[in-house]
């Protein structure tokens, strides 16, 4: 887990903490605006009850790969 340098009270991050900050934020937005894109489908987003065994990661594996169908479609 890489967290984001914070600035410290009453001083700025140096130029090279922002740089760092900017590089994992646009690495995170991309992994975020994958997970909202599966979220989409709301057989993954709602609760899910049904108890037939790895199910749950066939539906996630079945929604990320109707996902990255749209995006090479798009």
């Amino acid at each position: 887990i890489h967290l984001p340098h914070k600035k410290p009270k009453g001083k700025e991050l140096t130029k090279r903490q922002k740089q760092e900050n900017r590089a994992f934020s646009s690495q995170r937005v991309k992994c975020e605006h994958a997970i909202g894109g599966i979220k989409r489908y709301n057989a993954v987003s709602s609760i899910y009850r049904n108890r037939v065994p790895d199910f749950d990661d066939c539906l996630m594996l079945t929604a990320a790969g109707l996902w990255n169908f749209y995006l090479e479609a798009a």
